[in-house]
């Protein structure tokens, strides 16, 4: 048992330093929530489209791989946005994203900017373009003089060009050979009579070459990850979780085997110095108390992180100040802890009320260790420490209330069995004193009915004067017995036998 409260002890000690880990990376992975459902439960605000929404617009089957990559662009700016903001909660950046359609000031379907990065009072402007054919795009953007549909000049106004991963390289090599191209033309159009315009032209798209090179940057996706986006945007949604969670993992991992391995290697070390354990034992127990306490962190990490972001955009408000809490960080440390007690009850080493005894323990102190740690982050704002300090206390001093708790329980129940018992056996002494008062009673009134009837007989034979010698004696012997005598006469002739003899009288 002490074994086990130490190993519950260690949790809840891991549980309660991933606090700050376990909120950070849930906050993240709670905005692919955000995008997957158009919604942020938290703010109540509305996004003009989720990844749900793109998902379910019609495809025109004559020109459907045409539509599916242009839902999909739409499918990737969302994305975009959702990736870019959890990791900027991931790093403690102040930076967000959104998309220019949920900023009233742009508008819906704005013709130039999709993408808005806030930057204390700055803003960054992007522009995301999931083409199948970059250069095209680059030559519309670069000669763009206002030939229609095919000027794109508007995008040199843009702070950024995001383009699908596997285009970033391709269109930035392929400005400077434009760059370059141009730059031979012009210089072969100088020793040309009559060039001037068209000099001008040219160098205006080289400028324009010159200034989009440097916007163009990695939107974070390729077309496929987008198109995917756009065809099972819930999965998709789930393995950004999980790639989250899993980092939350790495790091909780990381905790466990430092405050695990530590508290082993003292009481090892404590363990080998008072001769109660060798060395070889010692480090056996080290090494494998610091891999448990890593796969603790681990799954602290990972499923603290994926539950706290269901729970933050709950729609429930009563869920999402849960989640505000350390309980989604001791959920692992506390399935633990139960599963131990429902093992020994599956092996018939406790019975039904030393489980729910347990167990209630159990609950108690992680709940309680969950609310101290929240409290200990609020007291001491320092990442890892407040929450382990408060969340250790918390579930030492709770495990302790509950113990006394308990101890005084069991003196009571013990007092009333002692009770009980003692009850018992007085009312059977009561009974078999009750028995033994009639016995007497009974043999009393026998005996004296006796003693009454030879008393009698007694009086009548000394008050006759007809009476022999040996009547009398018989009488008197019969009145001795009884008395519980035994006279040592009988007779006339033992009488006269006696007095002839010198033996002394005994009555």
């Amino acid at each position: 048992m002490k074994k086990q409260d130490n190993s519950n002890l260690r949790n809840a000690a891991i549980s309660s330093g991933l606090t700050e880990t376990v909120q950070r990376y849930g906050s993240a992975n709670a905005e692919f929530l955000k995008g997957l459902r158009g919604i942020d439960f938290e703010t109540g605000f509305k996004f003009d489209r989720s990844l749900i929404d793109v998902s379910n617009y019609k495809l025109n089957p004559d020109y459907l791989e045409k539509n599916l990559k242009q839902q999909a662009g739409f499918s990737a700016e969302i994305a975009s946005v959702s990736k870019r903001n959890a990791q900027a909660i991931i790093d403690g950046s102040p930076v967000r994203v959104m998309r220019s359609e949920d900023i009233a000031a742009y508008g819906k379907n704005h013709n130039v900017v999709d993408i808005v990065e806030k930057v204390g009072n700055q803003e960054i402007t992007s522009q995301m373009k999931f083409v199948t054919d970059p250069k095209s795009l680059l030559d519309k953007i670069a000669k763009g003089q206002g030939d229609g549909k095919n000027d794109l000049s508007r995008y040199l106004s843009v702070d950024k060009l995001e383009l699908p991963t596997e285009q970033v390289e391709i269109a930035r090599k392929y400005c400077q050979e434009r760059i370059d191209s141009l730059e031979k033309q012009i210089k072969y159009l100088r020793t040309q009579p009559n060039s001037e315009s068209l000099i001008t032209k040219l160098e205006q798209e080289q400028e324009h070459f010159k200034v989009i090179k440097p916007k163009i940057t990695d939107s974070g996706l390729t077309t496929d990850e987008a198109i995917q986006y756009r065809v099972n945007p819930r999965w998709e949604t789930t393995k950004d979780i999980a790639k989250v969670s899993h980092e939350a993992g790495i790091q909780g991992a990381k905790f466990g085997m430092a405050i695990g391995g530590g508290i082993s290697l003292i009481t090892n070390s404590i363990a080998v110095y008072s001769g109660d354990k060798e060395l070889s034992d010692a480090l056996f127990d080290c090494t494998r108390d610091t891999l448990v306490s890593a796969g603790v962190g681990y799954g602290t990490g990972f499923t603290g992180a994926a539950i706290k972001s269901v729970m933050q955009q709950n729609s429930s408000v009563i869920m999402r100040n849960l989640a505000k809490t350390n309980l989604p960080s001791t959920v692992v440390s506390l399935c633990l802890a139960t599963g131990k007690s429902i093992t020994k009850y599956a092996k018939d080493e406790i019975d039904e009320k030393e489980l729910l005894r347990e167990m209630t323990g159990t609950v108690n102190g992680m709940m309680s260790g969950a609310m101290f740690a929240t409290l200990g982050q609020i007291a001491i704002p320092i990442p890892v420490l407040g929450g382990l300090i408060g969340g250790m206390v918390g579930y030492t001093l709770s495990n302790t209330f509950y113990q006394g708790f308990l101890f005084a329980l069991d003196e009571v129940e013990t007092s009333k069995i002692r009770y009980a018992e003692i009850s018992m056996k007085c009312d059977a002494t009561r009974r078999i004193a009750a028995r033994y008062q009639d016995y007497l009673n009974e043999l009393f009134d026998k005996k004296l009915t006796e003693l009454k009837g030879e008393a009698s007989i007694l009086f009548n034979t000394l008050e006759s004067t007809t009476i022999s010698n040996d009547d009398f004696i018989v009488n008197i012997n019969r009145f001795a017995e009884t008395l519980g005598k035994d006279l040592p006469i009988k007779n006339t002739a033992e009488l006269d036998e006696f007095m002839l003899s010198a033996q002394a009288l005994k009555l």
